[in-house]
């Protein structure tokens, strides 16, 4: 009879597979989890320094107000956001009147709207807004050439919005 030797030799010896190719598919779902994560921080994390005053026409004109001399126009818009649970996100929008090739529309407001509002022209480039409840005033007087005012802040971190006007306001926090 022939006896086979069993001397040890270290070319035989496999090292075990690693985690990721024993798991392939549990690997690629746990990456694409961490990828999706990452994508949806970074977007809520710069969104605010990407930020337009673009409603993209949504909304529904809920209050329009003439200047004095007729020379522009200030509209309401509310818009609505977040379903049954949401509320609405008010803009006003100035433009001219007077030559209609020429109606560039300008935003200038974005606030949460606080259920009492009203537009009131104090000189041809002044327009105050007011938006309040007994519990928050954003009521403000803008001048239209000039300033836009954003509820959020966004329009003033933003980096799209830099050029847009001279002055950004929004509330102190």
């Amino acid at each position: 009879m022939k006896q086979h030797s069993q001397a040890s030799d270290s070319s035989d010896i496999s090292l075990p597979k690693s985690w990721i190719r024993r798991h392939p598919i549990l690997t690629t779902f746990t990456l694409l989890i961490l990828v999706l994560f990452v994508a949806l921080f970074l977007y809520f994390w710069l969104r605010p320094y990407f930020s337009t005053f673009d409603r993209s026409e949504k909304g529904e004109l809920s209050y329009s107000m003439p200047s004095r001399n007729g020379e522009y126009t200030a509209e309401i818009y509310g818009v609505p956001y977040g379903g049954a649970a949401g509320g609405v996100t008010m803009w006003v929008d100035v433009k001219k009147t007077n030559a209609p090739e020429d109606s560039t529309v300008k935003t200038i407001y974005r606030a949460e709207h606080h259920g009492n509002n009203h537009l009131e022209w104090e000189s041809e480039n002044t327009l105050r807004i007011e938006n309040w409840n007994e519990y928050k005033d954003e009521t403000i007087t803008l001048n239209i050439d000039e300033e836009i005012y954003d509820g959020r802040g966004w329009a003033c971190k933003s980096l799209r919005m830099k050029d847009q006007s001279v002055r950004c306001l929004a509330p102190e926090k």
